[in-house]
């Protein structure tokens, strides 16, 4: 088994190389053009040397690197539009006596717990630099104390591993690179494992596979509710895996990582940057 953490450090320093091969082809496209004052005479001086100055593989390359700044910028600008929406949300159903009764009440974890008014049951795990829980009144009213706490211990893995910002990049990178298929894949392993990884914290904390275990059937069987921003969801990831590993908590659990497709394609698409990038700089 790959181990999660050995996913995720793949998709970066595959992102991490190809972004280096475009910053060197950049400032080669940029050498080669005469800088002058006045920007608006040095944009069509770019696009001419672009089309004339350069073999028919660096300008598609080219045209590559602004397809991925053009998908990657996107998405964060889709990700700021959510978070606001989101954090405005939030704000106006915060419940404020039962924020602050459940953040003293796991004080020791040193991890806010936000309430909110909200019939469906939530919990996540949210925010990239200061990772937060999010919980509902329906979630509150839906479950057991004993089945709360174990879902809180699995939103709690999630934030002291810091699967929000991981995952939020992770997500940047295959969504701004879908010609490297190899990343969607390594993206869907870790998404399980995490959850895998989380629900056996939450086990070993109760010495117990049935809070957790009930707590997700209930939660699969309830309308799913949107979250608008990234976060790490309770139920919406893995459930098949998940629910195997709880009925059988010694069976090991096979989790499809890469097809051997994607290996090739990406393999190859990696092999011709390279080149593209050893001949332009000979």
């Amino acid at each position: 088994m790959l181990k999660p953490s050995m996913a995720i450090c793949c998709i970066y320093v595959v992102a991490a190389w190809i972004l280096l091969q475009m910053g060197i082809a950049l400032s080669h496209h940029i050498s080669d053009v005469e800088l002058q004052p006045d920007m608006w005479l040095v944009i069509p001086s770019m696009l001419f040397d672009l089309v004339v100055g350069h073999s028919f593989f660096e300008t598609v390359f080219i045209l590559l690197i602004g397809l991925t700044c053009l998908r990657m910028l996107t998405y964060m600008g889709r990700h700021l539009y959510a978070s606001y929406n989101w954090y405005t949300y939030v704000k106006v159903r915060m419940h404020p006596r039962l924020t602050t009764q459940w953040t003293r009440k796991y004080k020791k974890w040193h991890t806010h717990i936000d309430v909110i008014r909200e019939q469906q049951p939530v919990a996540l795990a949210i925010g990239m630099i200061h990772p937060r829980i999010v919980i509902s009144t329906g979630l509150l009213e839906m479950l057991s104390v004993e089945e709360v706490h174990a879902v809180l211990l699995h939103e709690r893995y999630h934030c002291t591993q810091r699967h929000p910002l991981k995952k939020w990049l992770a997500t940047l990178i295959i969504t701004s690179m879908p010609y490297m298929s190899i990343l969607k894949g390594l993206g869907h392993y870790y998404d399980i494992w995490i959850e895998l990884l989380a629900d056996r914290y939450a086990i070993t904390q109760t010495n117990s596979t049935y809070t957790i275990g009930t707590a997700l059937l209930k939660l699969v069987q309830t309308q799913r509710f949107v979250n608008p921003c990234q976060g790490v969801s309770f139920s919406d990831t893995a459930i098949n895996y998940r629910l195997s590993q709880l009925i059988n908590p010694e069976q090991s659990i096979e989790v499809p990582m890469v097809s051997l497709r994607s290996v090739c394609t990406s393999g190859t698409v990696l092999i011709v940057i390279s080149m593209i990038i050893f001949f332009q700089c000979i």
